[in-house]
C-alpha cells in the first residue's frame, strides 16, 4: 500500500512538471497544471473542489471516508521519506545503501559547485559569480519540485 502511494506521489510530481512547461509564468503553469483539468486555461471552482476530492481519497488510505490525523501524517512521512531517500542517495557516493563516516565528510555538495577554480577556497567572485547563474538559471527554469526542474527549452 506504501508503495503504492509513494509511486502514485512520484507520478504526480511528474505529471504536474511536465505539463507546467507551458507559456507563462511559473506561479500561472503550476496552478492551471494543477487545477484546469479541462484546459481552457481558466480554473473554475468545481475543477478546484474537484482536484480536492481527489487527494482527500488518496489520503484515505483505509478507505473508510475520513481521514484520520494518523493518515494525514502517513502521507507527510511518504513525502519526507522521498526526499530523506534522495538525499540520502547523494551522500552514498558507492551506492551500497550504508553511509560511512568518509562518504559523509568529503561530500562537499554545493561547495564544488562554488569552488569553480578548484583551489579549495571559495572567493567572493565565485560566490557571486554561482549566484547571478544560479538567478539565470532559475529564470530558464518553469518549475523545480523536489529534486526535478523542467525548463522551456526542453519541449
Amino acid at each position: 500500500m506504501v508503495r503504492k502511494t509513494i509511486i502514485g506521489v512520484l507520478i504526480s510530481m511528474l505529471t504536474l512538471a511536465s505539463a507546467s512547461a507551458q507559456e507563462g509564468g511559473p506561479d500561472e503553469q503550476w496552478l492551471l497544471a494543477k487545477y484546469d483539468v479541462n484546459g481552457d486555461q481558466v480554473i473554475s471552482s468545481n475543477e478546484v473542489a474537484d482536484k480536492r476530492k481527489q487527494a482527500f481519497v488518496k489520503m484515505d488510505f483505509d478507505q473508510d471516508g475520513d481521514v484520520s490525523f494518523a493518515e494525514y501524517e502517513q502521507l507527510d512521512q511518504i513525502r519526507r521519506t522521498i526526499l530523506l531517500k534522495a538525499r540520502f542517495d547523494k551522500l552514498d557516493a558507492n551506492h551500497d545503501g550504508r553511509l560511512t563516516g568518509a562518504e559523509y565528510s568529503s561530500y562537499l555538495g554545493s561547495f564544488d559547485r562554488l569552488d569553480q577554480n578548484r583551489d579549495g577556497q571559495l572567493s567572493q567572485h565565485e560566490m557571486t559569480r554561482k549566484r547571478e547563474i544560479a538567478k539565470k538559471d532559475k529564470n530558464e527554469a518553469d518549475v523545480c519540485l523536489l529534486w526535478v526542474c523542467v525548463r522551456k527549452n526542453m519541449w
